[in-house]
């Protein structure tokens, strides 16, 4: 009966393990996998505003990670590596939105925001 119980402890543990270690790797993964895109908007003024960039970006990269904040006149996002557009697309979709895009910011880490802070 003891030997049982050790059996299935040592079994439990080592699934846990399992487990703990997919899921750092699978993080890992993801990560390296994007690449992180920051706009400075300039004309960004009210929700309805950041709404409508937001919705454009969306149907031009695919990305459901869009964050934009008004008070900083900032657009980040992330998309996959192999479908990031250029900045000539980004330029292109901020002012057919109606707005100016300013500098554009490629990385591959996540871009501090004041969410973060």
């Amino acid at each position: 009966m003891k030997e049982t119980i050790k059996t299935a402890a040592i079994t439990i543990a080592m699934l846990f393990i399992a487990v703990i270690g997919t899921t750092s790797t699978i993080k890992a993964q993801e990560t390296s996998e994007k690449t992180y895109i920051k706009i400075a908007v300039d004309g960004l003024s009210c929700p309805f505003c950041a709404y409508g960039l937001e919705k454009k970006l969306k149907e031009v990269s695919g990305s459901k990670n869009i964050s934009i904040e008004l008070t900083e006149g900032e657009a980040t996002m992330s998309v996959p590596i192999g479908q990031q557009p250029t900045e000539e697309e980004l330029r292109k979709i901020v002012n057919d939105a109606g707005f100016t895009a300013k500098d554009i910011a490629f990385s591959e880490t996540p871009f501090e925001t004041k969410k973060d802070e």
